[in-house]
């Protein structure tokens, strides 16, 4: 069954969501944040738990707060908006997997919106235990991360150390039927 030419450039645009870490300072508006909000609502969970709590965080001395838990997220601090993901804490494995899941909608809904988003990772446990206390989270619940929201003004890494750029060809990580078999 081949796809049409829609859905071909709707894929197109999936490959073009990126990792932002700098960004323009606007204001994201309210009409934008409630729909980012229910795209995330409406992410599916393992079992449909739904094991989320969503902390919208557009207060600037929030954000500088979190960019300082590590270096590597200082970035977070010119950001306009970010989203925290907490967990209940029920389940550490399907969490993780429903954390993704709503991490990765809510970029490309940014990119849908005509903005961008970047996942700030919180770092180790004691990086994480001061993330959760800055944002007043019960330390049985989890939270590792945010997602930061706003208008791009570029996609290129500002780290000193930036992360390689580009993607493996498939021959090199896709196998058929048995790892290490390739397309007959």
């Amino acid at each position: 069954m081949a796809a049409d030419a829609s859905a071909r450039e709707r894929m197109k645009e999936l490959r073009t969501v990126r990792q932002a870490r700098q960004y323009a300072d606007e204001a994201i508006p309210e009409d934008v944040v409630q729909e980012l909000l229910e795209v995330a609502r409406w992410t599916g969970s393992s079992r449909n738990t739904q094991p989320w709590h969503f902390i919208v965080i557009d207060d600037k001395e929030q954000l500088r707060r979190i960019s300082q838990l590590r270096t590597p997220i200082n970035w977070v601090a010119d950001a306009p908006l970010a989203i925290a993901i907490v967990l209940n804490g029920g389940s550490q494995v399907s969490e993780a997997y429903d954390e993704g899941r709503v991490t990765e909608r809510l970029m490309i809904a940014a990119k849908m919106l005509g903005l961008g988003g970047g996942i700030a990772w919180f770092g180790d446990a004691d990086q994480e235990a001061e993330g959760k206390r800055i944002l007043g989270i019960a330390p049985e619940q989890t939270a590792r991360s945010v997602v930061v929201i706003g208008k791009p003004t570029s996609i290129k890494d500002p780290r000193p150390n930036p992360a390689q750029a580009g993607r493996k060809p498939l021959s090199e990580i896709v196998s058929y039927n048995r790892m290490g078999t390739g397309a007959s």
